[in-house]
C-alpha cells in the first residue's frame, strides 16, 4: 500500500543536467620540472648576459671605466708586490745583520777566553822544554803529554798557531823585536827566530809571534 505523505522522486531531477565536473590532469614528474626550470634559468642569465654586453657595447663610457678599473687594479698589485718584495729584503738583511753580530759576539767572547789562555800554553810550553833535561823521563813524557791534550782540545775550537818559521816577516802576524843583517842580499825580511809563538782564532790574529827578523 503506498504512503500517501511519501513523495515520488521525479526520473528527470535526478539526471544531472550540467557539464561533467572537471578532472584535474595528472601532475608533471619532478625530473621535468626541474629541467624546465633549469632551461629557463639558462635562458635568462643568456639574456642578461647578452643584454650586459649590449650595455657596455651600447656606451663606450662603461667600456672605458672598465678599462681604467683594471689598470688601476693592476697599479695596485704591482704597488703591492713591491711593498712585499721590500719587506722581505729588509728582513733578511736585518737577519744577516744579526747574524753577524752575532757571531761577532761570540768570536769576542771566545777571543776573551783564549787570550787568558794563551799565557797558560806559554808556561806550559816553557815547563815541557825545561824538563826534558831532567833526570825523570816519566816528568817530561807526562808533560808533554798535557801540552799536547791542551793544544788539541784549544784547536778544536779553531785556535791555530801562527807558521813563523822561515818565512817572509809579516807586520799583521808578526811583531819584530829585533832586526839582524843578513848574511845573503834577500828581497824583504825573512823570520829569523821565535820568541813567543802568535795565536790566530779563525781568520782573527789573537796575538802575532813576537820574532826576530834578519834582512
Amino acid at each position: 500500500m503506498t504512503d500517501p505523505q511519501r513523495p515520488v522522486p521525479d526520473p528527470e531531477a535526478t539526471e544531472p543536467t550540467g557539464p561533467h565536473p572537471a578532472v584535474d590532469d595528472p601532475p608533471e614528474p619532478a625530473e621535468h620540472a626541474d629541467a624546465a626550470d633549469a632551461a629557463g634559468a639558462a635562458d635568462a642569465g643568456a639574456e642578461e648576459t647578452v643584454d650586459l654586453e649590449a650595455l657596455v657595447d651600447a656606451d663606450p663610457r662603461s667600456r672605458a671605466e672598465l678599462y681604467g678599473a683594471l689598470l688601476d687594479a693592476e697599479a695596485q698589485r704591482d704597488e703591492y708586490l713591491d711593498d712585499l718584495r721590500r719587506a722581505r729584503a729588509e728582513f733578511d738583511n736585518y737577519r744577516r745583520r744579526v747574524m753577524r753580530e752575532g757571531a761577532s759576539q761570540r768570536d769576542v767572547g771566545k777571543a776573551e777566553a783564549f787570550g787568558s789562555l794563551l799565557e797558560v800554553l806559554d808556561d806550559l810550553e816553557r815547563t815541557v822544554d825545561a824538563s826534558e833535561g831532567s833526570n825523570d823521563p816519566s816528568l817530561a813524557k807526562g808533560l808533554q803529554l798535557v801540552a799536547s791534550k791542551l793544544v788539541s782540545a784549544v784547536g778544536s775550537q779553531g785556535l791555530t798557531r801562527i807558521d813563523a818559521g822561515d818565512v817572509p816577516f809579516d807586520p799583521n802576524e808578526h811583531e819584530a823585536v829585533q832586526q839582524l843583517p843578513s848574511d845573503e842580499p834577500t828581497d824583504e825580511p825573512l823570520v829569523d827566530q821565535v820568541l813567543r809563538p802568535g795565536y790566530r782564532l779563525g781568520d782573527r790574529v789573537l796575538r802575532p809571534a813576537m820574532v826576530v827578523v834578519r834582512s
